[in-house]
C-alpha cells in the first residue's frame, strides 16, 4: 500500500536557514497493517508522514501510495488525491468550533460535489463508526477532548479512505480517551484500513494491533 525509496526532505534549500530533516528513509507498508512511526519531537515523524499524506513534497526519493507515485504530483492532483485515498487525524484536531460535528464531518465531501443525501449517509456511517453520532448537532466548542478525536476520527472516514494518518492522536488526551482511541483503531483494522501512527506515547507498545514499529532518529530510520 505504502512504498517509500531513499526519501530525502531539505527544508528552505539554498538559504542561510536550510536544514535537513529526513535522510534516506525507505520502507513498506502493506494494505491493512498499523504500523507506528516512533520518535522524539524533532526526529522528522511528523515531515514524514506528511510526506506520504502528499502535504508535503521530498526533496529526493520515490513514494508510491496505493500504486501510485506522488513526490512529484502537482498540487492540484495531490489535494485530489487526498481527497480521495487519505484520511487525517491531527493532534490538535484540526476541527472548526463555529460548526457542529456532522458540518465538520462531512468538510472533506463538499468539494466532491456528491448530492446532499448521499454526504448525509457518508456523514452518519462515519459517525457510528467513531462512536459521536449521539453528538451530531452539537456545537464542537462544547465538546470534551475525547469528543473532539472522535469527531476528528469520523472525519478522517467520512470519504472512505483507505489509509488513516494519525499525527500523536493521543498526546491531548487522557488515559481513558486514548483507551478509546485504540478501540477504534481496532475497528479499522478490521475494516481492512492502513493506518500510520505518528507518536512517541508508550501506550501503544506492545499492542497487539500494531504490525511494525519503525523508529526514527535525527532523520534517520533506526528499527523497521
Amino acid at each position: 500500500m505504502i512504498v517509500l525509496k531513499g526519501i530525502q526532505k531539505i527544508h528552505r534549500p539554498g538559504t542561510p536557514a536550510e536544514f535537513q530533516s529526513l535522510y534516506d528513509i525507505g520502507f513498506e507498508v502493506r494494505a491493512g497493517e498499523l504500523a507506528i512511526l516512533k520518535g522524539v519531537s524533532g526526529s522528522g515523524k511528523s515531515t514524514l508522514l506528511s510526506i506520504i499524506g502528499a502535504l508535503q513534497k521530498p526533496s529526493s526519493g520515490q513514494i508510491k501510495v496505493d500504486g501510485r507515485p506522488i513526490a512529484k504530483l502537482p498540487d492540484m492532483h495531490a489535494s485530489a488525491f487526498r481527497a480521495q485515498t487519505i484520511g487525517f487525524i491531527f493532534q490538535a484536531f484540526n476541527l472548526f468550533e463555529e460548526f457542529n460535528v456532522a458540518e465538520n464531518v462531512a468538510l472533506p465531501l463538499i468539494p466532491t460535489g456528491l448530492p446532499q443525501k448521499e454526504i448525509y449517509t457518508h456523514v452518519d456511517r462515519a459517525m457510528k463508526l467513531a462512536n459521536i453520532q449521539h453528538k451530531a448537532t452539537q456545537s464542537v466548542r462544547d465538546l470534551s477532548g475525547g469528543e473532539k478525536q472522535r469527531a476528528a476520527i469520523a472525519r478522517a472516514l467520512v470519504n472512505d479512505a483507505k489509509i488513516i494518518l494519525c499525527d500523536e492522536p493521543t498526546a491531548n488526551l487522557d488515559r481513558a480517551n486514548s483507551d478509546a482511541f485504540i478501540e477504534i483503531l481496532g475497528n479499522l483494522k478490521f475494516l481492512g484500513k492502513t493506518v500510520i501512527i505518528a507518536t512517541h506515547d508508550p501506550i501503544f507498545e506492545g499492542l497487539n494491533l500494531v504490525d511494525r514499529v519503525i523508529s526514527l532518529e535525527a532523520g534517520r530510520i533506526t528499527l523497521s
